[in-house]
């Protein structure tokens, strides 16, 4: 067999292109969490590096059989990066064949990450809410908190309530007039973090992952049934919120379990299991109506891997990206 020496180069403009629905995303995570739970998929932890307070890098590889295809994403992220008229996180997908070991793609994996991140959000909720949840809570006001409403929209057809909070409060008005421009929901701008939190059915927490964060958000705030999804990790929660919690999952034991050693989730005592897992029937899913649930969603390399090639497969049915030798 003879393999062909070029790759599909796509920039950020290529992917957005592509045009993949919430749809494709959330099935292409689903599909990779359940992978996971079955075995039958490889993925270390993610290789995280720090370069002061504010600023992280990460290698995240993994394996999947089911799209035949294996994947390494190196990205950085800051809160610092607004400065630089950049988003949050920046990074590069490699794609490979799983066949032959031949480099695929090489995409920007910006759109993929903030597409895959929130389409893992609307996952979570479709196993562990309580009921069709109706109010939205949101803190920080940027990329994350517009994908996320759109995925959990597609998830929840009926969510048209938000509860939104940022420390800037102008992030706020522009996403409350976004949200209601484009999808005709009812945005609360809430004044404190406690004010957004308090009666949402969903709460998501994305704000920056950084080395020192001020962790203030508490259990009470909570409504009873009330589900949590973190995306930064604990950095918006107090340990004891996280301790006191009723269940606790994650898309990835071993991945949180490894953030421990850079100073995360001490709060975290008892994990009730993967989301994956209670996707396959191998867990549970809440104990009970009212109980308290957070999911912590660290974002996984095997989301990456299986929304990644989707990508190069309609971008090569499409045409776009450019193809360069190697």
């Amino acid at each position: 067999m003879t393999v062909d020496r070029q790759l599909l180069y796509l920039s950020r403009s290529d992917v957005e292109a592509v045009g993949l629905s919430p749809s494709d995303i959330v099935d292409a995570v689903e599909q990779a969490l359940r992978e996971k739970a079955l075995g039958r998929a490889q993925m270390p932890p993610k290789h995280w590096l720090t370069s002061g307070d504010r600023r992280f890098f990460s290698a995240m590889t993994s394996v999947l059989p089911a799209v035949g295809a294996s994947a390494c994403k190196w990205q950085s992220g800051s809160p610092d990066n607004q400065q630089y008229g950049l988003p949050f996180i920046t990074g590069l997908l490699i794609l490979n064949d799983l066949e032959t070991g031949a480099p695929l793609a090489i995409m920007d994996s910006t759109w993929l990450t903030a597409q895959r991140t929130a389409a893992a959000t609307a996952v979570a909720a479709r196993c562990l809410a309580a009921k069709t949840p109706q109010v939205f809570a949101v803190i920080g006001c940027g990329v994350q908190a517009r994908t996320n409403f759109e995925m959990l929209r597609y998830a929840f057809p009926k969510l048209s309530a938000i509860q939104a909070y940022d420390i800037v409060p102008d992030a706020t008005r522009r996403y409350a007039d976004e949200m209601q421009s484009r999808y005709g929901a009812s945005v609360k701008q809430c004044r404190t973090p406690q004010a957004a939190i308090e009666n949402a059915d969903i709460v998501v927490t994305c704000g920056p992952i950084t080395a020192k964060p001020d962790r203030v958000g508490e259990l009470n705030w909570l409504k009873q049934g009330a589900l949590v999804v973190t995306l930064d990790y604990d950095c918006y929660w107090k340990p004891e919120a996280l301790g006191a919690a009723d269940a606790i999952f994650t898309d990835d034991i071993p991945q949180l379990e490894h953030q421990r050693e850079y100073g995360y989730f001490s709060g975290v005592r008892a994990i009730a299991g993967e989301v994956g897992d209670v996707l396959t029937g191998r867990v549970g899913a809440r104990p009970r109506a009212t109980a308290k649930i957070f999911s912590i969603n660290m974002g996984i390399a095997l989301e990456d891997a299986a929304v990644g090639a989707r990508i190069y497969l309609a971008a090569r049915t499409q045409g776009h990206g450019t193809l360069l030798p190697w």
